[in-house]
């Protein structure tokens, strides 16, 4: 199944055009996440809390993932990630690598 497919249907376009960007700097780039399960969710914010991820969780119900409005790509280097959000920020949407603490491969609107 195409990840993007589960977006909220308002961002599905601007989503798909980041990830084709995303695509050009780095050919190992790939979505990891788009809308999550509220069980899912709570899985990464208690992994998130013990340690065991790297990247930060919002609390359950929380997250822009639950509603598909949230956007996680992974196979890239901090630096295109970086590019990728000025990106995503110039389009009028958030980036993870501007919140505390960082979370770059999150991108939202």
């Amino acid at each position: 199944m195409n990840r993007l497919s589960s977006a909220d249907p308002g961002l599905r376009q601007r989503f798909t055009a980041l990830v084709q960007i995303a695509k050009l700097l780095s050919p190992n780039a790939y979505v990891s996440s788009v809308k999550r399960s509220s069980q899912e969710q709570k899985k990464l914010y208690a992994d998130w809390v013990a340690g065991r991820s790297k990247y930060p969780a919002a609390a359950p119900g929380t997250s822009k993932h639950e509603r598909g409005r949230a956007l996680d790509i992974g196979g890239m280097s901090p630096a295109q990630l970086a590019y990728l959000g000025r990106v995503w920020r110039s389009w009028g949407g958030r980036w993870g690598g501007n919140f505390t603490p960082k979370d770059v491969i999150h991108f939202e609107a």
